[in-house]
C-alpha cells in the first residue's frame, strides 16, 4: 500500500471513542495525576468489552486488508512449523527415557517415551488433544520413569495447576497438590512424592496478596495429606522460589528469588529433611550444583561478571575460587561427564568455554555460528549444556537469527560437535549476514548491535528496518530465532537489536546503571540506536519500525514519546504503560526492586518523568503505533495498553494512529497453540507492511 493511501485511510478509520472520566484520579506527593481512563482496568464490564471490541474491528480491517497478507502467512508458517526434537530425559531401568517432540502439523509440544534403546516413541502427554487454550506448561517424569507430574494452564502459560499421571495406565491419579501458579517441580529421588513452587490457596492471604508468598512445599502422593510448606519468606511476600534436585540425589537444591537481582540458596539434605545454607544472605546471583562432596557455585559476588567457586558440603558457606571473573560475562557452569561447560556472554552471543573438576582451562567448545546456548526462563538462565557429572553423553542447545533451535552432540574426545536435530525452517541462512556495531550513547557509553540482513544489502538509507530491544531485568538480547524474524528477513528487512544498559550483557553493572533513578539510561541508549541507523545509511525514520515486547514494550512506548520524530512505526506488546499504578497489579510490586516504587518521593517523581501514560503531549506528533494486549495476562497489566490507546486517540490527535491489538486466550507469552502465534505474527508483519510501505507480493519469500 502507498504511504499515500495509508494516510488517506487513516483520516478514514473511525475509532469508537473511550468515556472520559474527568473526575478520576490520584494525588501523589502533593502533585495531582488524572487517570481519566481507569474504568478500563475493569476488562470485564459491558462497556469496556464493547470497547475493545470495538477497537479490535478497526484494526482487524486495517491489517487484514494488507496486499499480500496470505503471503506473510505462507511465509511465517513455512518457519514456524518444523519438526522439534529434544534431547533424551533418562528415568527409570532399562533405558526407559523421556522425551519432548512435535511434528511440523502440531500445535504443541507433546511427551514422548521410550522404553529401550530400540523400543518405537509412544506419546504419553499430547496437548493437541486438549481444548486449544489449554497449554502443557511442563512435564515432569519421576525417577522411576512410572509417573509424569505435570502443568497445564488455560488461556495462557502462567497459573499452572499440577496433575500427576500414570504413564503405563494412562490415568491421571486424584492428587491434587495445595495452592495456586505451581511452578518449579523436582521430584523426591524415590518418587514418593515431589517439590514445587506454588502461591497460597486462595482466602489463605488477602486476595491483592493471592500473587505473593510463594514458597516450596512437598506433596506426597497418594497420602490425602495436604502438602507441607518446606521453604519461603514470613516476612517478604514479594520474593519467589524454586527448586531442583541434585543428580546424587541426596538434596534438594532451594531458592529464593528477589525477582532477577540476587538470591539466597539452601540445600535441603533429604535424609533428614535438614535445612544446609550455603547462600544465605540476598546479596547476590547464585547458582548450585552438587558433585560429589563439593559444591559448584555460580556468583557475581564480588565479580560483577561473575566467577565460580567451590566450597565443601562441611562448609558450604565458605567459598573459594575456582574460574576468576574475566571481561565476558559468566552465565552458566555445567558439570558433564567429569568436566566443567562454562558459558559466557562474549559480546551478547555465546561462548563455551571447557574446563577441568579443578578449574584449569581445556579448550573452547567451538559452537556452529554466532549464537545462543542458554535461554532465560522463570528460573533464572537455564544452562543449554546438559548430561550427567557421571556421564559420558554432552547436549549442546543452538540457535541463532537465522538458525532454529537444534540439538547436537559433543564428544571431548575427538572435539566433535555433530549435529542431533537441525530442523528446516525454508531459510538459507548462507543469504545473510549477522553483524555487530557499536555506537555511543548519549553520555558516550559504548553499546552493542546485532543487525541481520541480506547479503548485498545497499545502504541507500532506504531500508525498512525493524530495531528492538529489551533493557531491564537482567535480561539479556541474544541471538534467538523467530519464525516473525525469519519471514521479516524473506521480505527483505532488516533487524536490529540493540544490546542497551538494564540487561544481563554485560553483567551486573551493566543491568544496575539502568534500574530505577538511571532508567533513563536504557531509553537513551535505545535512540541513540535508532538515529546511528539513520546515520549509517541504512534507513530513514519513516521506515524505521520500533518493536518491544513486556519491558521492552515499555522501553519503546517511553522512546516513542520522547522522541517520536525518530521512527516510523512502533509495535508495543504486553507492556506496562502507567508507571505510578504497576505495584497495584498481580505480582508487580515485586518490579520496585527494578523500576523503583511510585510511594518513593524521589523513584515517584522520576517515575512519572518517563511513564508513558501520564507524558502523553498534545504538541507531538507521534508515529503510528500499535499497543497489544494479551486480555489474559498475569505478568503485565493487560489494561495498561487500553488507556493508553484512549488517552493517545483523545489527546495525540496529530499523530497516530494508533490501534489497539487485544490478544484473546492468550497470556504474557502469547496464545497456547501455535496457529494461535502464526496469526499474531502475521497480523504484526502486516502491521509494519501497511506502515512502513513494504509490498509483500513483490517480495521473493
Amino acid at each position: 500500500m502507498a504511504r499515500s493511501m495509508m494516510k488517506n485511510l487513516s483520516q478514514a478509520l473511525a475509532f469508537p471513542t473511550a468515556r472520559r472520566d474527568p473526575e478520576s484520579g490520584y494525588t501523589l506527593h502533593g502533585r495531582w495525576f488524572d487517570d481519566p481512563y481507569a474504568w478500563l482496568e475493569r476488562l470485564d464490564t459491558v462497556e469496556s468489552q464493547a470497547w475493545i471490541a470495538a477497537q479490535e474491528a478497526v484494526t482487524h480491517a486495517v491489517l487484514r486488508a494488507v496486499h499480500g497478507r496470505e503471503t506473510l502467512r505462507a511465509a511465517v508458517d513455512r518457519s514456524a512449523r518444523y519438526a522439534r526434537l529434544s534431547p533424551p530425559i533418562p528415568a527409570g531401568p532399562h533405558g526407559r527415557e523421556f522425551l519432548w517432540q512435535a511434528d511440523a502439523s502440531d500445535d504443541k509440544l507433546k511427551l514422548m517415551l521410550r522404553r529401550g534403546k530400540d523400543a518405537p516413541l509412544e506419546t504419553v502427554l499430547d496437548p493437541n488433544t486438549w481444548a486449544s487454550n489449554e497449554a502443557l506448561v511442563f512435564a515432569v517424569p519421576s525417577p522411576d520413569g512410572r509417573r509424569v507430574a505435570f502443568g497445564k494452564a488455560i488461556g495462557g502459560t502462567q497459573s499452572a495447576v499440577i496433575h500427576v499421571l500414570d504413564v503405563d495406565t494412562g490415568r491421571v491419579l486424584p492428587d491434587r497438590p495445595r495452592g495456586t501458579s505451581h511452578t518449579s517441580l523436582a521430584w523426591r529421588p524415590d518418587a514418593s512424592g515431589f517439590f514445587y513452587a506454588a502461591c497460597p490457596e486462595p482466602g489463605e492471604v488477602p486476595e491483592e496478596d493471592a500473587e505473593h508468598w510463594n514458597a516450596i512445599y512437598e506433596h506426597r502422593l497418594g497420602s490425602g495429606v495436604p502438602a507441607r510448606r518446606l521453604f519461603g519468606d514470613d516476612h517478604e511476600k514479594e520474593l519467589w522460589c524454586s527448586v531442583k534436585i541434585s543428580e546424587c540425589r541426596r538434596f534438594a537444591v532451594l531458592y529464593k528469588w528477589d525477582y532477577v537481582h540476587a538470591n539466597v540458596v539452601y540445600l535441603l539434605r533429604l535424609a533428614d529433611d535438614a535445612l544446609v545454607p550455603v547462600a544465605p544472605v540476598m546479596r547476590s546471583l547464585n547458582q548450585v550444583q552438587v558433585v560429589g562432596d563439593t559444591l559448584l557455585v555460580q556468583t557475581d559476588l564480588d565479580a560483577p561478571r561473575g566467577r565460580l567457586c567451590v566450597a565443601s558440603l562441611v562448609a558450604p558457606t565458605e567459598w573459594r575460587t575456582l574460574i576468576p571473573e574475566s571481561a565476558d560475562t559468566l552465565q552458566t557452569v555445567t558439570g558433564v561427564g567429569g568436566r566443567l561447560y562454562a558459558v559466557y556472554s562474549h559480546a551478547a552471543a555465546h561462548r563455551v568455554r571447557i574446563h577441568a573438576e579443578d578449574g584449569t582451562y581445556l579448550r573452547d567448545l567451538a559452537l556452529p555460528a554466532l549464537g545462543s546456548v542458554n535461554r532465560n526462563e522463570g528460573e533464572g538462565i537455564v544452562s543449554g549444556i546438559s548430561g550427567a557429572w557421571s556421564g559420558g553423553e554432552v547436549w549442546v542447545s543452538f540457535m541463532s537469527y537465522v538458525q532454529p533451535p537444534s540439538v547436537y552432540r559433543y564428544d571431548y574426545a575427538t572435539d566433535r560437535l555433530s549435529p542431533y536435530h537441525v530442523p528446516d525452517v525454508g531459510l538459507d541462512a548462507s543469504e545473510y549476514v549477522t553483524d555487530q556495531v557499536w555506537y555511543e550513547s548519549r553520555d558516550g557509553t559504548r553499546v552493542s548491535m546485532f543487525l541481520i540482513h541480506r547479503k548485498g544489502l545497499p545502504r541507500d538509507g532506504r531500508q525498512a528496518v525493524r530495531l528492538s530491544g529489551y533493557g531491564g531485568f537482567n535480561i539479556s538480547v541474544e541471538p534467538r530465532f523467530s519464525a516473525l524474524n525469519a519471514a521479516w528477513l524473506k521480505l527483505g528487512g532488516v533487524l536490529a537489536f540493540a544490546n542497551v544498559r538494564g540487561g544481563g550483557e554485560y553483567g551486573r553493572a551493566w543491568h544496575e546503571s539502568a534500574c530505577k533513578t538511571r532508567r533513563q539510561n536504557a531509553f537513551d541508549d535505545y535512540l541513540a540506536a535508532a538515529r546511528w541507523l539513520v546515520s549509517a545509511g541504512y534507513t530513514s525514520p519513516s521506515r524505521l519500525a520500533s518493536r518491544g515486547n513486556s519491558n521492552g514494550g515499555l522501553l519503546v512506548a517511553v522512546t516513542a514519546m520522547q522522541a517520536p520524530e525518530a521512527f516510523g512505526a512502533v509495535f508495543c506488546r504486553a507492556p506496562t504503560l502507567d508507571m505510578l499504578r504497576f505495584p497495584t497489579f498481580g505480582a508487580l510490586n515485586s518490579a520496585t526492586v527494578e523500576y523503583g516504587s511510585p510511594e518513593d518521593p524521589v523513584e515517584g517523581a522520576y517515575l512519572s518523568g518517563y511513564s508513558p501514560y501520564h507524558n502523553v503531549r498534545a504538541d507531538r506528533r507521534y508515529p503510528v503505533i500499535a499497543f497489544v494486549s494479551a486480555l489474559n495476562d498475569r505478568i503485565a497489566p493487560p489494561h495498561d495498553p487500553l488507556k493508553m490507546v484512549a488517552r493517545l486517540q483523545a489527546e495525540g490527535t496529530q499523530g497516530g494512529p494508533y490501534f489497539l491489538l487485544p490478544l484473546r486466550d492468550s497470556g504474557h507469552g502469547g496464545g497456547t497453540t501455535l496457529t494461535a502465534l502464526i496469526e499474531q505474527d502475521v497480523d504484526e508483519l502486516s502491521f509494519y507492511c501497511w506502515a512502513l510501505d513494504v509490498a509483500p507480493s513483490t517480495r521473493r519469500l
